[in-house]
Parts: structure tokens; sequence; C-alpha cells
């Protein structure tokens, strides 16, 4: 498993990255010019007037919108990594032999209504691993991007 975190993510968007990838599928250029415009706005903070260089501002329902469509490139790389990286159809049985071991003499046990038998099995089982998950033949890369501010 592999956890990132993009810091300051709406903050540091390159305007100029940005508009290029809108102005690559919309070919409207007054509504490009007015999302340019957003990007430039700048705003105050205590009687001083700040300009934005780069980022998009927080707060705006616009703001998570351009972020997706700037990280959506992210996503198109990490898709065509997944495309080599998986392998195989099915998941093999993984369950190991003291799993099925410990499974089939709890049923056992149940069906001669032997409590206390099932009772020790069942805390005996719990010490031992059910699932192999060491197989070559089987691999899967699964990609989840979100947003937790």
């Amino acid at each position: 498993m592999i956890e990132g975190d993009l810091a300051k993510c709406f903050d540091t968007i390159s305007h100029s990255r940005l508009m290029n990838l809108i102005e690559s599928k919309i070919s409207d250029r007054r509504f490009t010019k007015l999302i340019w415009k957003y990007l430039k706005a700048g705003h105050f903070e205590f009687k001083t007037y700040k300009s934005n260089i780069i980022g998009t501002p927080q707060g705006s329902i616009v703001s998570p919108i351009l972020a997706n469509i700037f990280l959506h490139q992210l996503d198109e790389f990490i898709l065509s990594i997944k495309n080599d990286f998986d392998k195989g159809d099915r998941a093999p049985q993984a369950r190991t032999k003291a799993s099925r071991y410990y499974e089939y003499h709890i049923l056992k046990a149940r069906k001669e209504k032997n409590i206390e038998q099932m009772r020790k099995l069942i805390a005996e089982r719990a010490k031992h691993e059910s699932i192999e998950f060491g197989s070559t033949d089987y691999k899967r890369l699964s990609y989840v991007r979100y947003a937790d501010d």
C-alpha cells in the first residue's frame, strides 16, 4: 500500500499548467478567460491586497473542480501503471491447511453438539494464519484518490 499526501494542493497548482489543460479541452475562449480571471483575482488580507500567483482560491465551489481537472493527469498515470502491474485473472484459493483443518473440526463438533470442543478449536484457530497472501500468480493495484480537507 502506498499513501501520499499532496500538502497544500490547492495553494500550489500552477495557473499556466492548469489553463493549458482546460484550454486543450474547452474551445470557448470567453469561458476560459473567466477561469483565468478567477485564478488571478486577489484578496484582501488585513486591508492589504494580495494577488494569487499560484494556487486556486480556497473556499470557492470552483476550486475543487479545478483541482480535480489538474489531478486527472495523476489518475491517468496511475491507471497506465495498473495495466502493466495487474497479473492473473482470479485470486487463488488462499486459505491455509491449518484454517481448513480447524474449520472442518469445528463444523464436526457443532454437528455433535460438543460445545466445549468447539470453543477449544475456535481458540486454537485464532493462533494460526487463515489466509496466505504470498501468491505471485495474482496481483492487483487498486487506486483511490480523495480529498480529506
